[in-house]
């Protein structure tokens, strides 16, 4: 394999990695919303869950509205806490798959000697060389976190966002 060829495959493994790196932090910062909004909607069960239980000590004399409408908003409440759960499994386990495949790209890139051992901190890049090359490293890096953001934007609209606004 050539030098050209050879520089090619790290560069372009690098920006996998420092890809992958952004979409670790973006599931981030959405798995800790949706714990947060798991949290509130478990408090809101469990305070629905109490009007249940004074409810049918009262049931014979309980008027049937609200009968019926402590039910609704009981059932409503179980399947958003459940639908959220899911979430947060689904973005656990793709945090996961992205956390793999960082280390790999990682020990790939220290295996063509991309990067000394350890010298790509999550998040961060290597020390380039010189001006030029790091002009044009600085270029592509902005370039792909552009793409990256459009994408994440994409996905986060068709998503999550798309699953928060519809409760």
């Amino acid at each position: 394999m050539d030098g050209t060829t050879m520089q090619g495959l790290i560069d372009q493994t690098r920006e996998d990695y420092e890809t992958t790196q952004s979409q670790l932090r973006e599931i981030d910062l959405l798995l800790e919303q949706s714990r947060g909004e798991v949290e509130k909607l478990a408090q809101r069960n469990a305070s629905i869950s109490g009007r249940l239980r004074l409810l049918q000590q009262s049931f014979d004399t309980a008027p049937r509205n609200d009968i019926r409408g402590t039910y609704d908003a009981a059932l409503e409440s179980q399947q958003r806490l459940f639908t959220m759960r899911g979430q947060v499994e689904k973005l656990q386990g793709d945090q996961g798959h992205l956390k793999r495949h960082a280390d790999h790209l990682q020990k790939v890139l220290e295996a063509l000697g991309g990067l000394a051992p350890g010298s790509l901190a999550p998040g961060g890049a290597a020390s380039g060389g010189g001006q030029s090359a790091g002009a044009d490293v600085v270029i592509r890096i902005i370039n792909a976190q552009e793409v990256e953001r459009q994408r994440m934007s994409r996905a986060m609209h068709d998503g999550p966002a798309q699953s928060l606004t519809n409760f």
